[in-house]
């Protein structure tokens, strides 16, 4: 019986529809960057929403899901688009834990620093996926993919990151498994065991 009981995770099935929630809106985030935005581009750039969605989990959230949506999306995304499988798993997760991570000080009921992350994460993501696939011998324009398109990409991942952060916090707040008030990392009136 108790054995039974302590594989069962707190929350119980509002948890699991959580993680199912999650992994289909990442899906769906995918699907939706490497399939649709394509064609239909955002004066000239594909939002990376999959990256967004991660950095605004990182931001809200104080667990490390956030790494988990970043490779996993990452991952996703290379397999899904041409990029050399494993580039995107790596930059997304590094990017996740560098910029996301360190907002995990802040007001988790303001949108404003999720957009501002997302912004800094778009700054640092096109010039190190144009690195990385010239490092893969790719030939690359550096002025024409980076330069030029890089302050539109800003603006495009900002205003995605507006978009998705009402869905992103609402899967954070269903598979947010601390169901009680924690201090030091451990339950408020209970003992550990």
């Amino acid at each position: 019986m108790t054995v039974a009981r302590t594989l069962q995770p707190r929350g119980g099935r509002r948890l699991w529809i959580g993680y199912i929630g999650s992994v289909l809106l990442i899906l769906m985030l995918g699907l939706l960057q490497t399939s649709v935005f394509p064609s239909f581009a955002i004066v000239g750039i594909r939002p990376a929403l999959v990256l967004m969605a991660s950095i605004t989990l990182a931001t809200i959230s104080d667990d490390a899901r956030a790494m988990y949506w970043g490779f996993a999306g990452g991952l996703l995304i290379d397999l899904l688009s041409t990029t050399p499988l494993g580039v995107n798993a790596l930059l997304f997760t590094l990017l996740v834990y560098i910029v996301g991570g360190q907002g995990r000080r802040f007001d988790r009921v303001n949108p404003v620093f999720p957009v501002l992350a997302g912004a800094a994460a778009t700054v640092l993501y096109y010039p190190a996926v144009i690195l990385a696939l010239q490092l893969l011998e790719f030939d690359i324009d550096w002025g024409r993919q980076v330069w030029d398109r890089l302050p539109r990409a800003v603006a495009v991942n900002a205003g995605a990151t507006m978009l998705l952060y009402p869905l992103v916090r609402r899967v954070e707040q269903w598979t947010n498994p601390h169901s009680s008030a924690r201090f030091l990392g451990r339950s408020v009136g209970g003992f550990p065991g």
